[in-house]
């Protein structure tokens, strides 16, 4: 009868400690193609544009004509243009429910043409804009169309 001798256990254990690195070597490159490539499909989606859009207001007022008057000016380090059409939320406290909600160039009388980084442009908005009586105290905010999360302003308590 023959004896059948198996691979010595010292082989044994080499091979599998090479199939064991060759595993690890091909899981770990999957893995770095994988974040990259979704992390360069991610880039896409922030919009670099915004970066550096700020806006900021002041001294807001009623005028003797009755109609709100207040100072956008562009803190940021990136141009507001002229096609960003500015979204104007004006709110009536003195009465509590009325607002206004618009875009800038359909409430306010000023000519838009957007705004270089330190630029500062003088809204005025007619009183016929106004929601509720155009006596009272209004809080204000302007929101960047484009940019609404980094490019936004309010004041309260303008009279």
């Amino acid at each position: 009868m023959k004896i059948k001798k198996a691979i010595s256990p010292l082989i044994a254990t080499i091979l599998l400690i090479v199939v064991a690195v060759a595993l690890i070597a091909i899981v770990v490159a999957w893995g770095k193609s994988f974040t990259t490539d979704s992390l360069s499909d991610a880039t896409g989606v922030v919009d670099t544009s915004c970066m550096g859009a700020a806006i900021q207001l002041s001294n807001c007022m009623i005028n003797d004509s009755n109609n709100l008057v207040f100072y956008v000016k562009n803190t940021g380090t990136v141009d507001i243009s002229a096609g960003d059409d500015l979204i104007l939320n004006i709110r009536n406290t003195s009465d509590g429910n009325s607002t206004l909600n618009l875009p800038l160039s359909e409430t306010a009388t000023t000519e838009w043409a957007g705004l270089t980084p330190g630029q500062t442009a003088l809204i005025t908005v007619d009183d016929a804009n106004f929601p509720g009586a155009a006596t009272g105290r209004y809080d204000v905010e302007v929101i960047s169309n484009y940019c609404a999360s980094d490019a936004v302003a309010q004041i309260k308590n303008c009279q």
